[in-house]
């Protein structure tokens, strides 16, 4: 039983190192992911943002053509007191209603230009927001990133080391064996046995193996699943002890 403890501890500091191993490699993935999404959001306040300045431009530039339109139909006007003919009276006034009914429809365009103004405005005020808070999260687990990625090797190296410590205590052969369990069988080598089954594979365990589980320090597999299986009384047999 002294070997198969020495078994549990090495598949415990084992498992410890292949968990960190693998939350290491995902974080490359992770990385991305977070990266997409910005960049995802990012695009959007920008192509919002965009969208925004040019409907602003183009309000300004409606709203400069109304006002010079205006000030040429006051400027008519007033021109209308020295004129001398009636044609030429008759001529202006035909003037002053084009440039009014130009301007009527210059009003309609801005108005449109308003309300596309406002939506793009409070479309821009919700991205800038979204972006705000995709970017903090985005930092914040970054930093997180840097912080764990940094401790990842010691930790890792550490567990290797207390790996060999606890290897060096059995025959180098049972442990290149109960590596090669190890990656087989996705980290889970050795299993206890219980009421004549294998908890590993849970398959039936023959009595006579059982029997040797429960009087030999030995060293037994699986029949199934090749584990090492030790014997591991249920709680109706631990009572009966």
């Amino acid at each position: 039983m002294e070997q198969v403890k020495i078994l549990i501890d090495l598949q415990e500091v084992m498992g410890q190192a292949r968990r960190l191993d693998e939350e290491k490699q995902k974080i490359p993935f992770e990385v991305a992911d977070l990266k997409s999404l910005f960049e995802e959001r990012e695009a959007s306040f920008l192509a919002t943002e965009q969208e925004f300045e040019t409907l602003k431009q183009q309000r300004r530039e409606k709203e400069r053509e109304i006002e010079e339109e205006r000030d040429k139909v006051e400027r008519a006007k007033a021109k209308l007191m020295s004129i001398k003919t009636n044609k030429e009276y008759y001529a202006m006034l035909k003037e002053i209603e084009g440039t009014r009914r130009t301007n009527v429809a210059r009003e309609e365009e801005l108005l449109s230009l308003l309300a596309r103004y406002e939506d793009a405005e409070k479309r821009l005020a919700e991205r800038k927001a979204d972006l705000d808070e995709v970017s903090g999260k985005y930092r914040e687990r970054m930093v997180d990133i840097d912080a764990r990625m940094g401790s990842f090797d010691d930790d890792i190296g550490k567990l290797d080391a207390r790996r060999r410590q606890v290897a060096n205590k059995l025959d180098p052969s049972l442990v290149r064996r109960f590596e090669m369990i190890f990656e087989r069988r996705d980290g889970l080598a050795v299993v206890a046995a219980r009421d004549y089954s294998c908890t590993g594979c849970h398959m039936n365990i023959a009595p006579q193996l059982f029997n040797l589980l429960q009087r030999e320090d030995r060293i037994h597999t699986c029949p199934n699943c090749n584990r090492v299986v030790y014997y591991e009384a249920t709680e109706i047999e631990a009572a009966g002890e």
